[in-house]
């Protein structure tokens, strides 16, 4: 890959990167303007949809196993986006 090609590789990536952080700040705008929520609110409904994405993932990854002797869970954690939390790791 060319030095050039490479530049405009991350300017492309970083330009994707910030057209989605803007659109998640259009939403977080959206819903504190028009639900009367307060920032403490939505601050809220994050923090819970972190928990509750660790749930689905924790029952999506038991249901994915429980039938197959052969598959054994030795790390299970949370992506970026909802903190990066290990929920699991063997030791």
């Amino acid at each position: 890959m060319a030095y050039g090609q490479m530049r405009m590789l991350l300017a492309d990536r970083i330009a994707g990167a910030v057209s989605r952080a803007a659109r998640v700040a259009s939403l977080a705008v959206r819903l504190a303007t028009t639900t009367r929520m307060w920032p403490s609110d939505v601050y809220a409904a994050v923090a819970t949809a972190r928990f509750m994405a660790a749930h689905e993932l924790i029952e999506r990854t038991a249901d994915a196993v429980q039938d197959d002797d052969e598959v054994d869970v030795v790390h299970l954690s949370q992506p970026l986006w909802f903190g990066g939390t290990t929920i699991f790791e063997e030791r």
